[in-house]
């Protein structure tokens, strides 16, 4: 039975969250899984060669050594595991689940603001902080974005949250109430 990309990466990446709170690795674990991360984003066909079964065995384990020498015991069993059983191609989908547990365990919340116009630094971490205690995280990381439609105040978007208190949709419901 083949297991799902999101069941392989929930199982790996709940492994190692557990083993390295136990070890008290977790801060310097999640460092170096986003570091691992970003080299696997940045050098797309990394994956696909390294369980590329038409190259030479010692050919995909000269390209393994770098990651396996730079990485601590525990990413480097990771790393080492995911190879070793054909998984190489979920090793970013399991980075990418360990941060959901991460960010859970840290009350993490990730954002999006739509605005009319750009928004300075002090005005993304007013939105920030108000957002954060709205929604009780301890954190939150906005990411803007500029859309003239707005014509005027936020929208923010996380997960399954829409608060919207843009001009254009408080015209409409002005606009609502005057039809009705």
């Amino acid at each position: 039975m083949s297991l799902n990309r999101a069941t392989v990466a929930k199982r790996y990446s709940k492994a190692l969250f557990d083993l390295l709170s136990e070890k008290d690795q977790l801060e310097s674990g999640y460092t170096e899984l986003q570091e691992l991360r970003r080299i696997f984003q940045d050098n797309p066909k990394l994956s696909t060669m390294l369980s590329d079964a038409s190259l030479q065995v010692a050919d995909r384990e000269a390209l393994l050594q770098p990651l396996l020498k730079q990485a601590s015991p525990y990413i480097k069993n990771l790393i080492q595991m995911v190879y070793d059983y054909g998984r190489v191609e979920n090793l970013v989908d399991i980075i990418d689940q360990f941060q959901v547990l991460y960010d859970d365990l840290h009350h993490t919340v990730y954002a999006q603001v739509t605005t009319a116009v750009e928004l300075s630094d002090d005005q993304k971490s007013q939105i920030e902080a108000a957002y954060a205690k709205r929604v009780g995280a301890e954190k939150v990381i906005l990411s803007s974005r500029v859309d003239p439609a707005v014509i005027g105040g936020v929208i923010v978007k996380a997960a399954d949250t829409v608060l919207d208190g843009s001009l254009r949709t408080k015209i409409n419901r002005l606009r609502q109430q005057l039809l009705a």
